[in-house]
């Protein structure tokens, strides 16, 4: 796969299980559970995780594995790093989105205004921006023990992308678990995160350098 489409698929493009299939319903106060979720995140000052990652893609019986590291730092520092089965790097710092694969920097500059849009949604995702982007209409739904937040595209672009995007969030946490990722042509890919440091510190090279 063309490694910068992967850029677009990460979200085109975590615990330790496999959740089963789960029933999810709205929520009786929509603002309230985001208004939690919000808090949450902004007093998140940094996050270190490992992640999983399957592409269920129709060409293919077997979804395809990959696994990594992650790294956020307030508000705008995100370092995901593939290790298995191939490396690969994305990188945000402030305005910069950085990628690097099988030890070579890639050129992403000719993606303008998309690749700006793509790196605005991974930050958000991860640091509860999404809330403002207005890319998106927001569904939130939940069960006994977890919310579900569903970002539905109405961005012209984004719409060619993506179908919908859910993020899973348990009620003892209010952290994400689990993003899904649904194409518009019907593939996804399925990311989940174990072993979570919270609010650590995280040495900045990890931010500069790929």
């Amino acid at each position: 796969m063309n490694k910068f489409r992967f850029v677009l698929c990460l979200f085109c493009i975590g615990a330790t299980h496999v959740l089963h299939a789960q029933t999810f319903k709205p929520v009786a106060d929509q603002e309230k559970v985001l208004t939690e979720l919000r808090k949450t995140s902004q007093a998140t000052t940094s996050i270190q995780a490992a992640f999983t990652e399957e592409k269920f893609l129709a060409v293919l019986k077997e979804p395809e594995r990959s696994s990594g590291l992650f790294y956020f730092q307030q508000k705008d520092k995100m370092r995901w790093e593939q290790k298995t089965p191939s490396k690969y790097v994305i990188l945000i710092n402030g305005d910069k989105l950085r990628i690097q694969e099988g030890g070579k920097e890639k050129n992403v500059g000719q993606a303008g205004r998309m690749a700006s849009q793509i790196k605005e949604l991974m930050i958000g995702l991860v640091n509860g921006d999404f809330q403002q982007n207005k890319a998106f209409s927001i569904a939130c739904l939940g069960n006994e023990d977890q919310y579900q937040i569903v970002l539905t595209p109405i961005n012209r672009r984004l719409k060619n992308i993506y179908s919908k995007i859910t993020m899973v969030f348990p009620k003892s946490s209010l952290r994400v678990k689990e993003l899904t990722f649904f194409e518009k042509g019907g593939d996804k890919s399925v990311m989940k995160f174990s072993s979570e440091k919270f609010n650590q510190s995280i040495n900045d090279s990890l931010f500069q350098n790929l």
